[in-house]
C-alpha cells in the first residue's frame, strides 16, 4: 500500500479530527497492531474481544504510525500526540469496513494478477508452493500465516506494493458469503479449489453447502479467467457447475494428484505419476503436464517435492498447474517444488533436545489431513518409536464421532508404537484406534495440553519421531514447545 491521508480520507470518509504535518505523504503499509508499528504506517484501531485498539492510538504514534483510523474520537492526551508527532487520525464509523474500502480502491490501483486458493485442506499449503513457483518468476505478495479471513484478506491485498506482478489470496471461510465477500475486493483473475471436505459441518450442516460456499470463488472469477479444479475431488463437477465456468467464459484447468491422467486429451491439465516416497517421507513422482504455452503436447519431467506426505502431491500439482498457466516451464516449476518449505505448525520438522524428531503440525486438523499426516508419520523410516499426539478436531457438526474414529483408525494403520489422545472429543480417536486394532497398552488419554507434556517429557528417546496435530484451540503448539525443551 502507498496511499496518502487524502486519498484515504477519500476512500474511508469519515472525519479528519487531527490533520497530518503533511497531508501527501505516503503512508507505507498497514497495522492493527500497536506492538508492530513502523515507521510512516497506517494503524486501524479494531475493537477486540479483550482490548480495544481505540485505547492504543498514543501508543502507535509514537511508535512511529503516522496516520490513525479511529473507530470513536480520541481523547485530547491522545489528539495532542498526534499533533507533536506530526501524524493525523480520521474517525469512521466502521474500521474493519474502511480496512475493505481500502482494500478495494488498492486493487484498483495496482497491475497485479490476483491468484485465490481455497479448499478445506491444503490450502495454505497450496498457497505455500504457489508463492514459491511464482516467486522464482514474478515478484510476488501472498498471504501470510493464516490471514485468510475477511480481515486478513484485505490486509494481504494492501501488503502488496504497487509493483507486485502476482498477489496471491488464500481465502479462508465457515459461512457462506464470506468467500464471496473477499472476492469483492480482491477481485480475482484465477481460482483454485483444492478439495471440499467436512470441515464447517457445524455451521453449514452438508457438504453440498461447503461446496456451494467455496464455488463462491469459481462464481466471482471474470471471463477469461482461469478456475484450477481438482479433478480426484468427487465434487469436482458440482463446484464447476456451481461456478458456470464454461458459460461464462471461464477456463478449467485440471490437476490431479492421485496417479490418474485427468480430463480429455488435449485439455489443459496437470498430473502426478510413478508416485513414490523416500525414508524421511518426501514424495517423488513423475510431473506432467499438457496444453500450455511451455508444453503445448504432453510432457513430463521428474519432481522430488521438499515437503513430506504423499498428500501433497495434490497441493503440488494444482501449484504447478497455476505456475505453468502463468507461463513457466515444467522443469522451472519441478525445480521450485524441490526447494519447498513447511509453514509454521504445518508438518514443521523440528528436534528435541533430546534428539527426537518433531512433526509440528499443530496449527489446525480435520479428518482428512489427520489420517494424511499419520500416513506421513507411517512412511517415515526411523529405528525408534513412532508417536502421535492427536487432539480434538472443531466445526464438525455431525461428522465429528465418524472424523475423530477414522482418525484413530489411521493412527492404527500407522502402527504407532504410542498414541496420546488429547482432550474431550479425542476419546473417540482412542476409541477408533482400539477397533482398528491398536493395543491398548500403546493408547493414554489426556485432558489438555500440559497432561500431554507430562506424559512425554523426559522419556524421548533420540531415534524417536513425534507427529502433534489438533485443530488450534486445543494449543498443541505447547506440547510442541515442551518436549523440545
Amino acid at each position: 500500500m502507498r496511499l496518502n491521508t487524502t486519498s484515504i480520507q477519500d476512500i474511508v470518509g469519515g472525519d479528519l479530527v487531527v490533520a497530518p504535518a503533511d497531508v501527501a505523504h505516503d503512508l507505507l503499509g498497514l497495522t492493527w497492531d500497536s506492538r508492530e508499528v513502523f515507521a510512516d504506517c497506517l494503524y486501524a484501531a479494531l475493537p477486540g474481544e479483550r482490548v480495544d485498539g481505540n485505547d492504543f492510538i498514543a501508543c502507535a504514534i509514537e511508535g512511529g504510525a503516522m496516520l490513525a483510523l479511529a473507530g470513536r474520537v480520541p481523547d485530547e492526551r491522545t489528539r495532542e500526540v498526534a499533533r507533536k508527532a506530526g501524524a493525523g487520525i480520521i474517525v469512521v464509523d466502521d474500521v474493519a469496513e474502511s480496512i475493505t474500502a481500502l482494500a478495494s480502491a488498492w486493487r484498483s490501483m495496482i497491475s497485479a494478477t490476483v491468484v485465490a486458493i481455497t479448499g478445506s485442506v491444503g490450502e495454505t499449503t497450496t498457497k505455500s508452493l504457489t508463492r514459491q513457483i511464482l516467486s522464482s518468476h514474478f515478484k510476488t505478495c501472498a498471504t501470510k500465516g493464516n490471514f485468510n479471513n475477511e480481515l486478513g484478506a484485505p490486509y494481504t491485498v494492501l501488503s502488496a506494493d504497487s509493483d507486485c506482478e502476482m498477489l496471491i489470496v488464500e481465502m479462508g471461510m465457515d459461512d457462506l458469503g464470506q468467500i464471496a465477500h473477499i472476492c469483492s475486493f480482491a477481485r480475482p483473475d484465477m481460482g483454485l479449489i483444492n478439495n471440499v471436505g467436512v470441515s464447517h459441518l457445524e455451521r453449514l450442516g452438508t457438504r453440498e453447502n461447503i461446496a456451494r460456499a467455496k464455488a463462491e470463488l469459481f462464481e466471482a472469477l471474470p471471463e477469461g479467467g482461469k478456475a484450477f479444479v481438482n479433478n480426484a475431488d468427487d465434487m469436482a463437477d458440482f463446484v464447476r457447475e456451481l461456478g458456470r465456468l464454461n458459460e461464462r467464459g471461464v477456463e478449467t484447468i485440471l490437476f490431479d494428484g492421485t496417479g490418474a491422467v485427468p480430463g480429455a486429451a488435449g485439455a489443459r491439465a496437470v498430473w502426478a505419476q510413478d508416485i513414490s516416497v523416500d525414508d524421511e517421507g518426501c514424495p517423488h513422482f513423475t510431473l506432467c503436464a499438457r496444453g500450455f504455452d511451455s508444453c503445448s503436447d504432453e510432457q513430463s519431467v521428474p519432481c522430488a517435492l521438499g515437503l513430506r506426505g504423499i498428500h501433497n502431491v495434490s497441493n503440488a500439482c494444482g501449484a504447478a498447474a497455476i505456475g505453468l498457466a502463468c507461463g513457466l516451464s515444467l522443469e522451472s516449476v519441478a525445480c521450485a517444488l524441490a526447494d519447498a518449505e513447511p509453514e509454521a505448525g504445518r508438518q514443521e520438522v523440528k528436534r528435541a533436545s533430546s534428539g527426537a524428531v518433531v512433526f509440528d503440525d499443530s496449527y489446525n486438523a480435520s479428518p482428512a489431513s489427520m489420517v494424511a499426516s499419520l500416513s506421513m508419520l507411517a512412511s517415515y523410516k526411523t529405528s525408534g518409536r513412532k508417536i502421535a499426539v492427536l487432539g480434538d478436531m472443531g466445526e464438525l457438526g455431525s461428522a465429528s464421532l465418524e472424523g475423530h474414529e477414522a482418525a484413530g483408525c489411521a493412527a492404527a494403520q500407522a502402527d504407532v508404537d504410542k498414541l496420546v489422545c488429547v482432550g474431550e472429543l479425542s476419546g473417540s480417536i482412542a476409541e477408533g484406534a482400539r477397533d482398528a486394532g491398536l493395543p491398548e497398552d500403546r493408547i493414554v488419554c489426556v485432558p489438555d495440553a500440559s497432561a500431554a507434556i507430562l506424559e512425554l517429557q523426559g522419556t524421548l528417546g533420540r531415534a524417536d519421531v513425534v507427529l502433534v496435530k489438533a485443530s488450534h484451540y486445543m494449543h498443541l503448539d505447547r506440547v510442541v514447545e515442551g518436549i523440545l525443551e
